[in-house]
């Protein structure tokens, strides 16, 4: 995998992308990056300049991401996973448990909602995702229609606007099949659940079954955000990432 570093200190955070993100989901927090951590963003599997394994597996992915942390020598890493990152940063737990210090999970959905899980029906799901991800025009209406869930700052389609979108539609089948919050159970890593004010419903509601099931878990709302909590709030998630 094609992997950015941000900072150049000794204390590592793995910053895992979400589904229409890649490396650049966590540029935002270059400004408060204290001077003895390294942020290391991938682009995961068949994003940006990272290749794509054929079949897509969730599996594979999160493989992927533990020999990055284990290629850190030994270091305890700090996992920072924005929305579907998280979860696949909490798959990654479950491989190498040790070498994780920390989980901060960034508006993290305990289920698929029905609005995206509509996108992998077929054939209507394809036909909707097309016109919906992958046309400008739709981009733009759903970022407007979505205003409530944003701060006027941030666009939460814009990172569409360069994707494989038969990648972005890959991942989401495969994300709907993972089976749920209680894969998670048996993780005794402390876990930092954060969430925009103005997210989605859906996220909200999460944090509740996610406390359910994950044993070492807390929670943060930051207020006046949205979903983009990276692009809305750097200088309130980071402090939730590197403790200062």
């Amino acid at each position: 995998m094609f992997v950015a570093e941000y900072g150049s200190g000794r204390k590592v955070v793995l910053g895992i992308h979400g589904w229409g993100g890649d490396h650049r989901t966590f540029a935002p927090l270059q400004r408060w990056i204290p001077y003895d951590w390294t942020i290391i963003a991938p682009d995961l599997p068949g994003y940006g300049r990272s290749p794509l394994p054929m079949p897509l597996e969730i599996e594979k992915v999160a493989k992927s991401l533990a020999l990055l942390i284990e290629a850190q020598r030994g270091k305890e890493v700090v996992i920072v996973g924005s929305c579907s990152g998280a979860l696949l940063g909490l798959e990654t737990a479950l491989l190498v448990p040790n070498h994780i210090q920390r989980i901060v999970a960034l508006d993290l959905f305990a289920y698929m909602p029905w609005y995206f899980r509509f996108f992998v029906t077929e054939p209507v799901g394809s036909i909707a995702y097309r016109l919906t991800f992958a046309s400008r025009i739709g981009r733009a209406i759903v970022n407007a229609a979505l205003q409530s869930r944003r701060t006027q700052q941030s666009n939460l389609m814009e990172s569409f606007s360069d994707k494989d979108h038969a990648v972005t539609r890959a991942y989401l089948k495969a994300l709907s099949l993972l089976p749920g919050p209680q894969r998670y159970a048996t993780l005794n890593i402390p876990v930092t659940l954060v969430w925009g004010e103005r997210t989605f419903a859906a996220v909200r509601r999460s944090v509740a079954i996610w406390r359910q099931y994950l044993r070492n878990a807390k929670a943060c709302c930051i207020g006046g955000a949205g979903h983009l909590l990276l692009d809305e709030a750097p200088e309130k998630v980071a402090p939730l990432i590197f403790g200062e």
